[in-house]
């Protein structure tokens, strides 16, 4: 298998998200979808979004696409991509990366991203004289390895399959635990309601 080497800058366009701070409560302010700050327990979980009255002249680079990677950037760091909460304005709390998806496969490299061998290699970057925390300059720089699109687009058929399977477990064994409860509630349930 061929691997080539680039930097991330080389096969994705990486920006900070919008200070969201700066555009509320203007004057020209209509309700729109923000993407709220997700923790990496989160991150099987679709990003939740929260409307709030901001400013009308929001630059389109904020707004949301599907297979954006967003990457936190404080307080364990990961990558997580877009796949249905399109047309929302994305937070400084995040990176936007946007993969050149002739290049790069976004599931891929979302993935290749939260490696602990390349997250060890980005929190390694972090001047820990200042903020801790990751910013566009150190995944601009980073240098990642990737194989032919063709075999990312193979890899990343397969995990979504394995998170579709992983979806479906969750679910049995939601159902599992409802069956228990109201088995519980049979035999017991009345006892309590008096």
């Amino acid at each position: 298998m061929q691997i080539q080497q680039y930097k991330l800058k080389d096969i994705a366009t990486i920006i900070t998200g919008l200070p969201i701070q700066r555009y509320i409560g203007k004057e020209d302010s209509i309700k729109k979808p923000i993407i709220n700050n997700m923790p990496i327990f989160a991150i099987d979980e679709k990003f939740e979004t929260e409307e709030e009255l901001i400013s009308k002249d929001i630059k389109e680079r904020f707004y949301s696409q599907e297979h954006d990677i967003l990457y936190k950037v404080q307080q364990q760091s990961f990558a997580k991509e877009i796949t249905t909460e399109t047309g929302a304005i994305i937070p400084n709390s995040y990176l936007i990366i946007r993969a050149d998806t002739t290049k790069v496969n976004p599931t891929f490299l979302t993935y290749y991203l939260n490696d602990p061998r390349v997250d060890y290699e980005i929190q390694r970057s972090i001047d820990s004289t200042k903020i801790m925390k990751v910013n566009t300059k150190i995944l601009k720089e980073l240098m990642v390895m990737l194989p032919e699109k063709q075999i990312q687009d193979q890899n990343a058929q397969l995990i979504n399959k394995i998170n579709q399977r992983i979806e479906l477990k969750k679910k049995s064994i939601q159902c599992d635990e409802k069956l228990i409860n109201s088995l519980y509630d049979k035999v017991i349930g009345d006892q309590y309601e008096r």
